[in-house]
């Protein structure tokens, strides 16, 4: 294996996000949270993981003003997988702000969350309906974490649920191209996976 030369990055603060989303490409996902009104609203995010429970939780965070305040309203959202044919909706509703107007110019539909009153983008194969748990604040970020309470998946794409052996042979087989999830670098966009190595 080849050894790299290494050296220490000054003023890392200013360019501590371009560095981690240049090394770490990272899945796009849309959260989508229920307005004052009952119209829903949706935000592009990346900084997305989890904690495997039990209980299950989605963890992420954000800035997005309009999100924020919904999810501490209702203490619900909903965390929808992007993929390659979403990408007008994810660019729109991740570059303006719910605060500044209703984000319906680029159409979408939607159901409202099986367990939970939360949107469900029908263009996402993988959707999950979470309950708030937690909350930390990190300077200008809110860091959610949020019980999955709901999972929906694409019918082509459901796991079966009569064995662990039976789920873990549709686990090893699943082709990743089949959902297609799309990655977001920070400067160049977004990106489909790749081939296999």
């Amino acid at each position: 294996m080849k050894k790299t030369q290494k050296q220490s990055v000054p003023n890392l603060s200013g360019i501590f996000h371009h560095i981690v989303w240049t090394i770490t490409p990272r899945p796009v996902w849309i959260v989508g949270t229920c307005n004052k009104d009952g119209t829903p609203n949706l935000s592009t995010i990346t900084c997305v993981s989890n904690s495997p429970g039990p209980p299950e939780n989605i963890i992420l965070s954000m800035t997005a003003r309009r999100t924020i305040a919904n999810i501490q309203r209702t203490g619900a959202f909903s965390v929808n997988l992007c993929n390659g044919s979403m990408v007008p909706l994810v660019d729109y509703v991740g570059s303006v702000s719910g605060e500044d107007c209703v984000k319906d110019a680029v159409p979408y539909d939607f159901t409202w969350g099986d367990k939970i009153y939360v949107p469900i983008l029908s263009a996402s194969h993988y959707a999950f309906e979470c309950k708030l748990s937690h909350t930390h604040v990190i300077g200008q970020f809110h860091t959610f974490f949020g019980e999955v309470i709901n999972l929906q998946i694409d019918a082509n794409l459901t796991p079966p649920t009569d064995s662990q052996e039976a789920v873990m042979k549709w686990f090893k087989a699943l082709d990743i191209h089949k959902t297609d999830p799309l990655v977001y670098h920070s400067a160049l966009k977004y990106f489909r996976v790749g081939k296999k190595i």
